[in-house]
């Protein structure tokens, strides 16, 4: 072969290998890395049961006369991971029946409304915090001087001042917190999940016994004779305000399960 030839083929040789080089793919070091991570709710539970004295929450009673007076309690738990900062009670009248009596029928007296009759019945005691049955601090107080009926449960008109509640547009009360609040032991406020808390509510009930006479000298209170009601309590649990969670912060975030998350850290408090 000749020197021209073989100086042809080194060329051809030396443009094909370029060619392969620059049409190939470059190698480079490489690390590739994966984090998996997760997000989670808490679950806001609010537990509904008989006092733990065994007294009955249902209000069922009939037959009742003017000066009768009964007591029922329930508990309120938390039985979810979050803290419950409110639990309100709204109380809902239902199928209101008017009695057929004498004194309606025959002696000319006005029917009256499902309001006047639960006005015939007098709040004597509403309180939080009778655990035990040896009473500590208790809150949302309602006693029989403050004359509070069932009616004004209902419509939410003559409620406590210390009683914190919720208002309307017009500014009327809607429905009130059971659940302790703005208390001397904040750790305490709401229901904490951490440590598990709940509240024993006690009510006390009585059917007014009202001596006004009519023109005929009879009891005016005659007029409820028959009558009966449905009183529905519906209760709603409120978590505790959002915030900011620390960057650092992995698992459970911390303070969610206790009173006042956003002042406090997840510490372990003692119930007095």
């Amino acid at each position: 072969m000749s020197i021209k030839k073989k100086l042809g083929l080194s060329a051809a040789s030396a443009a094909l290998g370029l060619s392969l080089i620059g049409g190939g793919t470059w190698a480079a070091f490489n690390d590739v890395e994966n984090t998996t991570n997760s997000l989670a709710a808490g679950t806001l539970n609010l537990g509904l049961n008989t006092a733990e004295d065994g007294v009955l929450t249902n209000f069922n009673l009939s037959n009742l006369k003017p000066g009768d007076q009964f007591t029922r309690k329930f508990k309120i738990s938390n039985d979810g991971s979050l803290a419950i900062k409110q639990v309100w009670l709204d109380v809902l009248p239902s199928g209101f029946t008017q009695g057929i009596n004498e004194y309606v029928g025959t002696h000319g007296a006005t029917d009256n409304s499902q309001l006047d009759f639960l006005a015939q019945f007098a709040v004597e005691v509403f309180r939080t915090g009778v655990e035990g049955g040896s009473p500590g601090p208790q809150f949302n107080m309602i006693t029989k001087a403050h004359n509070v009926t069932l009616k004004d449960l209902v419509t939410g008109e003559n409620i406590p001042t210390g009683i914190e509640r919720e208002l309307d547009a017009d500014g009327k009360v809607t429905r009130i917190n059971l659940a302790p609040t703005n208390t001397t032991q904040p750790n305490w406020n709401g229901l904490p999940a951490n440590p598990r808390d709940y509240e024993v509510v006690e009510i006390v009930i009585s059917m007014i016994n009202d001596s006004s006479k009519d023109a005929r000298g009879e009891y005016t209170q005659n007029v409820y004779q028959g009558d009966s009601i449905n009183l529905g309590f519906q209760f709603e649990a409120t978590q505790w305000e959002g915030r900011k969670i620390d960057g650092n912060d992995t698992g459970d975030v911390d303070g969610n399960d206790t009173s006042n998350p956003g002042t406090r850290n997840n510490e372990e408090v003692t119930r007095p």
